[in-house]
């Protein structure tokens, strides 16, 4: 490949030649860097609100960094938009909450409680509607060769539809997981267009069972491990029994409605024990995760990527699980050794892991690409900033 991410070779694709060729991401991390510092520090000034902004320009660098056919793409995004979408949820988000508690005073207990069991169970609904939502508003904010993207469908019925799969998901013992997933990747991608072309995905899930069920049953192992050498260090140092006291004495002062009767040094002693347990807990079972279905998702992206189309294009990978594992584990150690400084990093390491395993065969004809018509939503992803208010 070219330096621009040019077509570079020939290779066979059912039955013709085509060429092949790479997204091609020049970015560095010191601009990467700059960015991050500027965001952070505009951030603690305005209390969080930049980060609606802070995000624009972080995807503006990296879809103007990213080149296919030798042109880049371009985010038209603006950080107002994300701002104003996110206002409109907290609105909503607060009416809600104010005809829960005036239904639970109105109606009685029981009625209130039936509103207090609803309520969750309609975030879960949104947060479905959020993420077909944010993938319409992220395509018809991309350009390239002046072109932009997006997308039909529902995000509503797409809402009640992973909803039921997530009920699915739970009687199966979330064994049902890989082709719920894929059902779902489906309706994401067949809904999906890039001015006039549509993409089209049909894959079976049937070739991921294996590694899920290995990867399922490797993570209760791992944990179940993980958990025994905690149990066993702290045994082995005593913690155990300097904390069982404190432990009872704190029960009991609940039961009594009593504040507890703690030392200083007991206080001390039990926040640091529960510090400790909630931090080796939560990477330990990161780095388990990602371990143990670092085959699954490897499998998972080769089966998005090998049976993905659009228009003249075909896509292919040959990602690995050690490559998986060597970017989600080296991405962990990256933002967790650094206190989230070494954060860039990941992302750098992020955006060029999937530009250079993802293999493009055929060329778009961008003499006959024609801009969609399909309408732009006015404001962006309020509902999944609400649930999601990430780096990225």
């Amino acid at each position: 490949m070219n330096d621009r991410g040019g077509v570079v070779a020939a290779a066979s694709w059912p039955g013709a030649q085509q060429p092949v060729q790479k997204l091609h991401y020049d970015g560095t991390i010191g601009a990467l860097y700059w960015i991050f510092i500027k965001n952070l520090l505009l951030g603690i000034i305005t209390l969080t609100i930049y980060r609606f902004w802070g995000k624009t320009n972080l995807r503006r660098y990296a879809w103007s960094h990213t080149t296919l056919q030798g042109q880049r793409f371009e985010y038209t995004g603006r950080g107002g938009e994300l701002f104003a979408g996110f206002l409109i949820v907290v609105g909503i988000y607060i009416i809600g909450f104010i005809a829960l508690a005036v239904a639970t005073i109105m109606l009685g207990p029981t009625l209130g409680l039936i509103g207090q069991i609803g309520f969750p169970v309609l975030i879960l609904y949104l947060i479905f509607v959020a993420q077909y939502a944010a993938q319409n508003y992220r395509l018809t904010r991309t350009l390239w060769c002046g072109i932009r993207g997006g997308m039909t469908g529902s995000a509503w019925r797409y809402g009640v539809k992973a909803f039921l799969f997530t009920l699915l998901n739970l009687v199966t013992l979330n064994f049902a997981a890989p082709w719920t997933a894929l059902r779902l990747a489906e309706d994401r991608f067949n809904n999906s267009y890039f001015g006039n072309t549509k993409a089209s995905l049909q894959a079976s899930a049937k070739p991921l069972y294996l590694s899920f069920v290995l990867g399922f049953i490797g993570m209760i192992l791992g944990i179940a491990l993980w958990g025994g050498l905690i149990w066993a260090y702290l045994s082995a140092t005593g913690t155990l029994d300097q904390i069982a006291p404190i432990q009872r004495e704190m029960e009991e002062a609940e039961i009594m409605g009593r504040e507890p009767n703690l030392t200083a040094e007991q206080g001390v002693l039990y926040v640091k024990f529960i510090f400790g347990v909630v931090v080796a807990g939560y990477l330990g079972i990161a780095v388990i995760g990602i371990l143990a279905f670092a085959h699954y998702m490897a499998a998972w992206f080769r089966t998005i990527a090998n049976n993905l189309q659009l228009a003249e294009l075909r896509f292919s990978s040959e990602v690995t699980a050690w490559s998986y594992v060597s970017l989600w584990l080296g991405n962990l150690l990256w933002v967790i050794l650094t206190l989230g400084i070494g954060l860039p990093v990941a992302v750098h390491r992020s955006l060029k892991f999937f530009a250079n395993r993802l293999t493009i065969h055929g060329e778009l004809d961008v003499e006959r690409l024609k801009q969609t018509s399909l309408d732009r939503p006015k404001f962006g992803e309020g509902l999944l900033e609400a649930f999601d208010p990430g780096f990225f």
